[in-house]
Protein backbone atom coordinates (compact mmCIF):
# COMPACT_ATOMS: atom_id res chain seq x y z
CA UNK A 1 0.00 0.00 0.00
CA UNK A 2 2.99 2.27 0.97
CA UNK A 3 4.70 1.72 -2.32
CA UNK A 4 1.28 2.63 -4.24
CA UNK A 5 1.42 5.88 -2.53
CA UNK A 6 4.80 6.80 -3.10
CA UNK A 7 4.41 6.14 -6.89
CA UNK A 8 1.31 8.17 -6.75
CA UNK A 9 3.39 11.05 -4.91
CA UNK A 10 6.07 10.71 -8.03
CA UNK A 11 3.86 11.11 -10.57
CA UNK A 12 2.01 14.12 -9.39
CA UNK A 13 5.62 15.65 -8.48
CA UNK A 14 6.61 14.67 -12.01
CA UNK A 15 3.51 16.75 -13.48
CA UNK A 16 4.11 19.44 -11.53
CA UNK A 17 7.44 19.66 -12.65
CA UNK A 18 6.89 18.86 -16.35
CA UNK A 19 3.89 22.26 -16.00
CA UNK A 20 6.81 24.56 -14.58
CA UNK A 21 9.01 24.04 -17.25
CA UNK A 22 6.78 24.34 -19.80
CA UNK A 23 5.18 27.58 -18.27
CA UNK A 24 9.01 28.95 -17.65
CA UNK A 25 9.72 28.04 -21.06
CA UNK A 26 6.82 29.78 -22.41
CA UNK A 27 8.10 32.95 -20.49
CA UNK A 28 10.52 32.76 -21.79
CA UNK A 29 10.07 32.47 -25.53
CA UNK A 30 7.00 34.68 -24.81
CA UNK A 31 9.87 37.56 -23.87
CA UNK A 32 12.03 36.97 -26.64
CA UNK A 33 9.43 37.07 -29.34
CA UNK A 34 8.07 40.75 -27.43
CA UNK A 35 11.46 42.27 -27.18
CA UNK A 36 11.84 41.22 -30.62
CA UNK A 37 8.85 42.46 -32.19
CA UNK A 38 9.58 46.02 -30.21
CA UNK A 39 13.19 45.95 -31.47
CA UNK A 40 11.34 45.63 -35.18
CA UNK A 41 8.74 48.05 -34.97
CA UNK A 42 11.41 50.42 -33.66
CA UNK A 43 13.71 49.99 -36.40
CA UNK A 44 10.92 50.12 -38.85
CA UNK A 45 10.19 53.71 -37.32
CA UNK A 46 13.77 55.27 -37.07
CA UNK A 47 14.31 54.00 -40.91
CA UNK A 48 11.38 56.11 -41.73
CA UNK A 49 12.40 58.75 -39.69
CA UNK A 50 15.56 58.51 -41.50
CA UNK A 51 14.38 58.90 -45.24
CA UNK A 52 13.38 62.37 -43.98
CA UNK A 53 15.49 63.83 -41.13
CA UNK A 54 18.71 61.15 -41.18
CA UNK A 55 20.51 63.35 -38.53
CA UNK A 56 17.80 63.12 -36.10
CA UNK A 57 17.16 59.25 -36.69
CA UNK A 58 20.81 59.02 -35.72
CA UNK A 59 20.11 60.84 -32.94
CA UNK A 60 17.11 59.04 -31.67
CA UNK A 61 19.21 55.27 -32.53
CA UNK A 62 21.92 56.74 -30.08
CA UNK A 63 19.53 58.50 -27.33
CA UNK A 64 17.39 54.85 -27.35
CA UNK A 65 20.87 52.81 -26.97
CA UNK A 66 22.03 55.00 -24.31
CA UNK A 67 18.65 54.37 -22.37
CA UNK A 68 18.68 50.73 -22.53
CA UNK A 69 22.69 50.87 -21.61
CA UNK A 70 21.98 53.33 -18.54
CA UNK A 71 18.54 52.58 -17.41
CA UNK A 72 16.99 49.26 -16.88
CA UNK A 73 14.10 50.43 -18.92
CA UNK A 74 14.15 49.67 -22.45
CA UNK A 75 12.65 51.52 -25.34
CA UNK A 76 9.27 51.12 -27.53
CA UNK A 77 8.95 53.40 -29.93
CA UNK A 78 5.03 54.46 -30.26
CA UNK A 79 5.44 57.20 -32.73
CA UNK A 80 7.77 58.97 -34.82
CA UNK A 81 7.24 60.52 -38.19
CA UNK A 82 3.50 61.02 -38.92
CA UNK A 83 2.19 62.38 -42.31
CA UNK A 84 0.08 65.76 -42.30
CA UNK A 85 -3.18 64.02 -42.43
CA UNK A 86 -2.53 61.97 -39.43
CA UNK A 87 -1.48 64.97 -36.82
CA UNK A 88 -4.48 66.75 -38.34
CA UNK A 89 -6.61 63.84 -37.05
CA UNK A 90 -4.55 63.90 -34.07
CA UNK A 91 -5.40 67.62 -33.35
CA UNK A 92 -9.38 66.93 -34.29
CA UNK A 93 -9.30 63.96 -31.51
CA UNK A 94 -7.35 66.21 -28.82
CA UNK A 95 -7.45 70.31 -30.11
CA UNK A 96 -4.65 70.30 -26.86
CA UNK A 97 -2.04 68.27 -29.58
CA UNK A 98 -0.19 70.22 -31.87
CA UNK A 99 -1.50 71.57 -35.15
CA UNK A 100 0.29 70.68 -38.09
CA UNK A 101 2.44 73.47 -38.54
CA UNK A 102 3.71 72.80 -35.26
CA UNK A 103 4.30 69.00 -34.59
CA UNK A 104 8.11 68.08 -35.13
CA UNK A 105 6.32 64.70 -35.65
CA UNK A 106 5.47 65.69 -39.36
CA UNK A 107 8.97 66.74 -39.56
CA UNK A 108 10.77 63.60 -38.60
CA UNK A 109 12.27 65.67 -35.81
CA UNK A 110 10.11 63.81 -32.89
CA UNK A 111 9.27 60.62 -31.23
CA UNK A 112 7.36 59.29 -28.45
CA UNK A 113 7.99 56.54 -26.52
CA UNK A 114 6.83 53.97 -24.01
CA UNK A 115 9.40 52.30 -21.56
CA UNK A 116 9.31 48.91 -19.85
CA UNK A 117 10.52 46.18 -17.98
CA UNK A 118 10.12 43.41 -16.59
CA UNK A 119 10.04 42.58 -12.55
CA UNK A 120 9.76 38.77 -12.08
CA UNK A 121 6.70 38.11 -14.22
CA UNK A 122 5.13 41.36 -14.14
CA UNK A 123 5.69 43.44 -17.11
CA UNK A 124 6.42 47.36 -15.63
CA UNK A 125 5.34 49.89 -18.73
CA UNK A 126 5.01 53.52 -18.55
CA UNK A 127 2.92 55.38 -21.20
CA UNK A 128 1.95 58.83 -20.80
CA UNK A 129 -0.71 58.77 -18.56
CA UNK A 130 2.37 57.90 -15.52
CA UNK A 131 3.69 61.01 -13.78
CA UNK A 132 5.72 63.44 -14.79
CA UNK A 133 7.93 62.21 -11.10
CA UNK A 134 8.02 58.63 -12.71
CA UNK A 135 9.30 59.32 -15.70
CA UNK A 136 12.02 61.48 -13.87
CA UNK A 137 13.00 58.94 -11.79
CA UNK A 138 13.84 57.05 -14.63
CA UNK A 139 16.59 59.09 -15.68
CA UNK A 140 15.50 59.28 -19.08
CA UNK A 141 14.50 63.21 -19.36
CA UNK A 142 18.48 63.31 -18.08
CA UNK A 143 19.88 61.69 -21.01
CA UNK A 144 17.61 63.13 -23.16
CA UNK A 145 19.43 66.21 -22.02
CA UNK A 146 22.35 64.99 -23.33
CA UNK A 147 21.49 64.90 -26.89
CA UNK A 148 19.52 68.59 -26.92
CA UNK A 149 16.41 66.58 -26.83
CA UNK A 150 13.30 68.80 -25.71
CA UNK A 151 11.66 66.42 -23.05
CA UNK A 152 7.81 66.86 -23.21
CA UNK A 153 7.20 66.67 -19.82
CA UNK A 154 8.63 69.64 -19.68
CA UNK A 155 5.57 71.59 -21.17
CA UNK A 156 3.75 74.00 -19.05
CA UNK A 157 0.15 73.42 -20.13
CA UNK A 158 0.12 69.72 -21.48
CA UNK A 159 1.10 66.47 -20.24
CA UNK A 160 3.35 64.53 -22.77
CA UNK A 161 6.41 63.12 -20.80
CA UNK A 162 6.36 60.74 -24.07
CA UNK A 163 7.39 62.91 -26.44
CA UNK A 164 11.12 63.73 -27.14
CA UNK A 165 12.41 65.74 -30.06
CA UNK A 166 15.19 67.56 -31.75
CA UNK A 167 15.10 71.29 -30.96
Amino acid sequence: MNSKKHKYSFRHLTIILMVIAILFFGYFCFTIVYDLRIRYINQNVLNSIAETNNECAKTFNRFIADIEKQTTWKVEVISGLRSREAQIQLKRDNPRNASVNKSRHVLGRAIDLNLYKRVGFQLIILKKANSKASWLATGVPEIAKKYGLLWGGTYKNYHDPVHFEVN
